[in-house]
C-alpha cells in the first residue's frame, strides 16, 4: 500500500469531525444528560457525520447492491442496513 492510499482517509475523517463534533457538543450542552449516555451521544454524532457522507454512499453503492440482490430477489425486498435506502425505489427498479 502506498503511503499516499494509507493518508487518503484523513481529509474524510476531518470533514466527518467538522459535520458532527459542533453539533454533537451543542446537544450536549442543551441536554447534559447525554454526557451520562455514550450510546446516545454517538448516535447523534454518526447521524451528522451520515447526513455529511450518506448520500454518496448511497448512490454510489446502487450498482454494487443490484448485481448482489437482483439475482436472488423477488416480491418485496427489505434492504436493512446502514443509509437511508435512496438506492432502490419500486418506481426506480424492477424487483420482478
Amino acid at each position: 500500500m502506498r503511503l499516499g492510499a494509507a493518508f487518503g482517509l484523513f481529509p474524510d475523517f476531518r470533514s466527518a469531525i467538522r459535520a458532527a463534533l459542533w453539533p454533537t457538543i451543542l446537544a450536549a450542552w442543551r441536554a447534559p444528560s447525554l454526557l451520562l449516555r455514550p450510546q446516545a451521544l454517538s448516535r447523534l454524532f454518526m447521524f451528522h457525520v451520515w447526513n455529511l457522507f450518506g448520500g454518496g454512499i448511497d448512490e454510489n453503492g446502487k450498482d454494487i447492491k443490484r448485481m448482489l440482490i437482483t439475482p436472488h430477489a423477488y416480491g418485496i425486498v427489505l434492504d436493512l442496513g446502514a443509509g437511508a435506502s435512496l438506492s432502490f425505489s419500486r418506481d426506480k427498479f424492477d424487483w420482478t
